[in-house]
């Protein structure tokens, strides 16, 4: 049975929320934490994440992730994003929905690898985000996954000598996990396969592949 919508975007956050201001420290191994670290900064891997405070309420931001809500559902089956339900799967893989640029579709090749944070999504809530979303209008494909493991977050990286980078995408395995604060899990999506035909109703077309060879290859990270 599908879940019920728990939210316009479940892994949106919404007025309400917001990024709390704490400081980051460094322990004697070169490790990040909080000056006032609680027991749920950290996921079960002991990784550093954002930390949200508020209430879920008012508008939702739409081009952004709720730290928890994100984790959640991108750690979990996945989820779909948008209603935290199943997300819908068929013989070809699991269903995700991304949005592309005129740019970005000029790398795309089919079967290929997309690194992303975008959770997969629910065949109902896709058609749903289509007619809602202005940004998927511009633009948008739809793939089919078998293979999404997570590999790694996107977050801050701190360093004790230099000005924090923002929008590090780092693998779980790279040492610089000790010393980011995560805000999205990310998962490749391999060897994604161009779906065509579960939205086509939807009366908005997706972009056609731009007609480069096919072939297993290296993706950009989307979301």
């Amino acid at each position: 049975m599908r879940a019920h919508h728990r939210s316009p975007l479940y892994i949106a956050p919404r007025e309400g929320e917001f990024l709390c201001d704490v400081d980051v420290l460094f322990d004697e191994h070169g490790h990040v934490y909080y000056k006032d670290e609680r027991p749920e900064d950290r996921d079960v891997d002991g990784i550093l994440w954002e930390r949200w405070g508020g209430v879920p309420s008012g508008p939702v931001a739409m081009a952004h992730h709720h730290p928890v809500r994100q984790r959640e559902v991108m750690d979990a089956g996945p989820k779909c994003g948008i209603c935290g339900g199943e997300p819908d799967r068929d013989e070809r893989g699991v269903l995700w929905l991304l949005h592309v640029d005129a740019d970005t579709r000029e790398t795309l090749a089919f079967p290929g690898d997309i690194t992303t944070a975008t959770p997969a999504v629910c065949r109902t809530d896709a058609f749903r985000a289509l007619k809602a979303c202005e940004v998927l209008q511009e633009g948008f494909i739809a793939v089919r996954v078998r293979e999404a493991e997570v590999i790694g977050v996107r977050g801050t990286v701190y360093s004790p000598t230099g000005p924090p980078l923002l929008e590090q995408v780092v693998r779980l395995d790279d040492d610089a996990i000790h010393r980011v604060a995560a805000r999205q899990l990310m998962r490749p999506l391999r060897d994604a396969e161009l779906d065509e035909t579960t939205l086509a109703t939807a009366g908005l077309g997706t972009p056609a592949c731009p007609g480069k060879a096919a072939g297993n290859v290296p993706g950009p990270v989307w979301g």
